[in-house]
């Protein structure tokens, strides 16, 4: 008996620092410094090109002439050109950036540092980093907080999971002082997660992915009872 006890204890120990291993070296991946900022965006010109890239990248023909073509950038100007006849396309345009006297970088910049902070970043101090007036912190930080909470539909091949985030506890004990989160994964693409008020159940769970999810996508989950309807909800259940 104390045996198979110490079998047990000795490969959960071994499966914990397994998994330790891969969320400290995952983690380690996602970290994002100021350094691999700075380098992938040194000036206002490699900030245009990112918006430029994000938004035409694909285009590989002129919405006027309709001929196959490649776009050059426009000296003096925040536009990129047809090569064949010149029609101008504007990445800013329709952007929080468009009309802005703010630099491109300054933009960027303060986007990276909300995205970095952990408890937040008020204008004031986004004021200090950048160097602009009061005023311009607080716009840009609030264009860039209505942004970040437009609601986006994840489509194509979407993952679901629910955990419980707490202390150790028996599986009897598992709902006890833990909090329930149920997170949705687009393959190569956005995550969503909600905290549930209550233990995860498919009547909080499902209500969550119908409102995030587009129709018809392709939804991959576990066995759970939870996504056993799944298929009736507008979803590809796998």
């Amino acid at each position: 008996m104390f045996k198979r006890q110490l079998r047990k204890y000795k490969r959960n120990i071994y499966i914990n620092s397994l998994d330790n291993t891969w969320i400290k070296r995952t983690m380690k991946d996602m970290r994002y410094t100021f350094a691999q900022f700075k380098a992938e965006y040194p000036d206002d010109n490699a900030c245009l090109e990112a918006v430029f890239q994000n938004r035409y990248g694909k285009l590989n023909y002129c919405p006027k002439c309709g001929a196959d073509t490649k776009w050059y950038r426009v000296k003096n100007r925040k536009a990129y050109a047809c090569i064949h006849c010149r029609h101008q396309l504007h990445p800013l345009a329709d952007t929080i950036f468009r009309k802005s006297e703010t630099s491109l970088w300054n933009w960027f910049y303060a986007i990276y540092l909300v995205s970095v902070a952990k408890n937040g970043i008020s204008a004031k101090e986004l004021e200090r980093h950048l160097g602009v007036t009061y005023k311009t912190a607080w716009r840009m930080l609030n264009q860039i907080k209505k942004l970040m909470a437009e609601e986006l539909e994840l489509s194509g091949i979407v993952e679901a999971d629910e955990t419980y985030i707490g202390g150790r506890r028996s599986q009897s004990e598992m709902h006890d002082n833990k909090t329930p989160i149920v997170g949705i994964a687009e393959k190569r693409g956005l995550v969503k997660a909600k905290v549930l008020d209550g233990k995860a159940s498919e009547a909080r769970v499902m209500p969550f992915l119908k409102h995030n999810i587009s129709p018809l996508s392709v939804l991959h989950t576990d066995k759970s009872r939870i996504y056993h309807n799944a298929s009736k909800n507008q979803f590809k259940h796998r």
